[in-house]
């Protein structure tokens, strides 16, 4: 399967390229959205007595038990009409709102809790209708933007943490890849000794990354993923990447040393390179793939994504990266310093001597299965010559024993 593979690739490199660009591009406009599509953390046990107890609330009260939203408004004292209509236009917004429930302020409560000590602070409270935490954290999402201007009015609580963990997900997977690439980059170069093909690993790292986001993204339309397997895409998809990457580029450039870079090489290349990134990658999804199994969100949200990642990254190993060399060839090494270069060429080359290589003399000595036969041959020889002097000795002491015996027609009467 994988020469026929290799086969395919080397005739058809550009055009698989040419797919894997526009493949890449349309996970890249989909897939960067993912957090938004997500739910949050999600540790809550549906078979549990105290989350079916919640529900059994939530159904009959129809809002949720804690409040979804809490604004503060600093307008002034408490006392003063301005500041009672601009805290029932607060929880006026509020109760616009399509999910809101129902809104608690001071004023309807009289609680003298809900005002600080100087009478100049107080906060809103507002319940959610019982829905998913995805349209939730969605509901929440366009309150805050609908209050962001509004210096006087501070927003907390449960759904609008999750809205801002999300985001603050989203913007730390990017800077988590800013940091990270360079580094790459540099790492690459130190190990491949050629600028070309140290640009190969992050490659496929940012490939895998992207395609896996843009899985997720379907999955999440018929699924509740939570928001945090986003950061076990970020770490197991650059370093699985990095890893099936640094496994075929370093056995290609042994392979094309003795074979040149062609079809052979391609093909030795997968067979053994290949084979290895492909039980490798099956074996990371199936363990992976067994935290699905658990009810608990973020649990079966890392095991479907562990499990995704696994496998697009060994795609792209097996298929993508094998064209790319296919289409550059003897250029895999090109852009590399001289001393780089005489280093890459020396490390691609069969050992010859160290210190974990044989001596002279029994490298030079014949297979064990030949001296034995060597031996087998010297018994048989020495036998024969052995035998062969035994029998000359014989008849040499029967001809003596002739000569010394007088015939019988000689004997005296």
């Amino acid at each position: 399967m994988l020469s026929r593979l290799a086969t395919f690739l080397h005739a058809h490199g550009r055009p698989v390229l040419l797919v894997a660009v526009f493949g890449a591009a349309i996970a890249g406009a989909f897939g960067f959205g993912a957090a938004r599509h997500m739910s949050p953390y999600g540790a809550d046990d549906p078979a549990t007595q105290s989350v079916q107890a919640a529900n059994r609330f939530e159904a009959a009260a129809g809002r949720k038990i804690d409040p979804g939203i809490v604004a503060i408004v600093s307008a002034g004292d408490v006392r003063r009409p301005a500041v009672r209509r601009r805290v029932d236009h607060v929880a006026a917004q509020l109760r616009s709102q399509p999910d809101v429930a129902s809104v608690v302020t001071f004023y309807t409560t009289r609680d003298p809790a809900m005002v600080s000590r100087d009478r100049r602070l107080t906060y809103i409270v507002a319940y959610f209708e019982p829905r998913s935490d995805r349209q939730l954290q969605d509901a929440a999402q366009r309150i805050e933007d609908r209050f962001a201007g509004q210096h006087d009015v501070l927003l907390g609580g449960e759904q609008i943490a999750n809205a801002q963990a999300n985001t603050q997900v989203g913007n730390d997977l990017a800077r988590a890849e800013l940091l990270a690439f360079p580094f790459i980059c540099l790492l690459s170069l130190l190990f491949f000794r050629s600028l070309v093909a140290s640009l190969l690993p992050p490659l496929l790292g940012g490939l895998a990354i992207v395609a896996t986001f843009f899985a997720l993204r379907i999955v999440s339309s018929f699924a509740d993923l939570s928001v945090f397997s986003l950061n076990l895409v970020t770490g197991l998809g650059l370093g699985l990447a990095i890893d099936y990457s640094l496994f075929m580029v370093s056995r290609y450039r042994e392979e094309a040393v003795s074979s040149g870079f062609g079809l052979e090489t391609l093909r030795r290349t997968l067979q053994t390179a290949g084979r290895t990134i492909l039980f490798s990658s099956l074996t990371v999804a199936a363990a992976l793939a067994s935290l699905a199994l658990f009810p608990q969100r973020f649990l079966y949200s890392m095991g479907i994504a562990g499990a995704l990642t696994a496998l697009i990254a060994a795609s792209l190993a097996l298929v993508v990266l094998p064209a790319l060399l296919a289409v550059l060839g003897p250029r895999v090494n090109a852009l590399a310093p001289k001393r780089l270069q005489r280093a890459a060429d020396r490390d691609a080359r069969p050992a010859q001597s160290g210190g974990w290589y044989p001596p002279v003399a029994v490298r030079d000595a014949p297979p064990r299965t030949d001296r034995r036969a060597l031996h087998s041959v010297a018994d048989c020889t020495r036998d024969s010559v052995h035998w062969h002097q035994v029998r000359q000795h014989h008849h040499k002491r029967a001809a003596a024993q002739r000569e010394r015996t007088p015939s019988r027609r000689h004997a005296c009467p």
